[in-house]
């Protein structure tokens, strides 16, 4: 088996009725505006969203993107159901002020499928939305 074999996309399909996408297709991909340069603060949002969504079992986080000047970030997720993971992670994301207004898209299939549904949704700091 050569090394390629490693990043070959497994040919399972998902539980759900009618889905013929392979069952780790669906996508969430987090856009914010982060502005600081120290990343620990997005070092521990990341710990925090590997241990639920580990807990959770509804998916994986892929990490992270982020510009050179540290403003903007993108985060990806993959699992089953785009909106279960989306629904996880939500209130973690929530409680970090950096990730106010920031948009998840959700995606209803592969990446490379260009026939999948997207959603895109606003994340709000729940300190500022409660007000």
């Amino acid at each position: 088996m050569g090394w390629l074999a490693f990043f070959q996309r497994k040919n399972t399909t998902s539980d759900e009725p009618g889905n013929a996408f392979p069952a780790e297709d669906h996508l969430v991909v987090i856009q914010f505006f982060y502005g600081i340069e120290d990343l620990s603060e997005l070092h521990e949002l990341e710990e925090q969203l590997q241990s639920n969504i580990t807990d959770t079992e509804l998916g994986r986080y892929e990490g992270h993107d982020i510009s050179l000047d540290f403003g903007d970030g993108y985060l990806y997720f993959n699992g089953k159901n785009a909106e279960q993971l989306f629904e996880a992670i939500k209130p973690i994301l929530e409680q970090h002020y950096f990730m106010d207004k920031s948009i998840a898209t959700l995606r209803y299939g592969a990446f490379e499928n260009p026939n999948a549904q997207e959603r895109d949704c606003t994340i709000r700091f729940s300190k500022l939305a409660s007000t």
